[in-house]
């Protein structure tokens, strides 16, 4: 009977040591995921709740968005860069006129690159609010991507955002 009590003392004794080690494994890993968030940029549709497009990134990411002024008729460009802290921060406007909407204050940076009003921005933004018409072309550009705006969400009120998932 001993020895029974013995072979059922050793196997309780690795099953206990193996419960054990799969405990300090996976102890480890949640440790060593904390603090590790990944940040996107992404294409959200806030009223139907969906994300159309998502993107990682790291800091000086730059992304931009181009389109026809529907009352101008002149073409717009906003560029957007990602800072150190994962912010979205507006850099440049560029655009061939001033009319309703369009950026007007020269601030500090402004000048004239190829026709266009190039006025220097620093402004942090949580997101950017967009309503893409097919009556007018607007893109966006990420890196070697873009998107037909215009064609592919038009009429839908779309949010650039810079979200965070852990």
């Amino acid at each position: 009977m001993s020895n029974r009590n013995n072979k059922m003392s050793k196997k309780a004794l690795l099953l206990s040591t193996a419960f054990l080690f799969l405990l300090i494994i996976i102890v480890l890993s949640k440790l060593s995921s904390i603090g590790k968030q990944e940040y996107f940029l992404q294409i959200y549709l806030p009223y139907n709740d969906i994300v159309f497009w998502e993107e990682k990134i790291q800091p000086h990411d730059t992304f931009y968005h181009e389109y026809l002024h529907s009352v101008e008729l002149s073409p717009v460009r906003e560029y957007f860069t990602i800072d150190e802290e994962f912010r979205m921060i507006a850099t440049e406007s560029w655009t061939k006129s001033f009319g309703a909407g369009l950026p007007y204050e020269t601030k500090d940076n402004f000048e004239i690159v190829d026709g266009f009003f190039v006025i220097q921005d620093h402004r942090e933004l949580e997101y950017l609010n967009i309503l893409p018409s097919n009556l007018y072309r607007h893109s966006f550009y990420f890196g070697e991507e873009s998107i037909d705006l215009s064609n592919e969400l038009s009429g839908e009120r779309i949010r650039i955002q810079v979200v965070k998932h852990e």
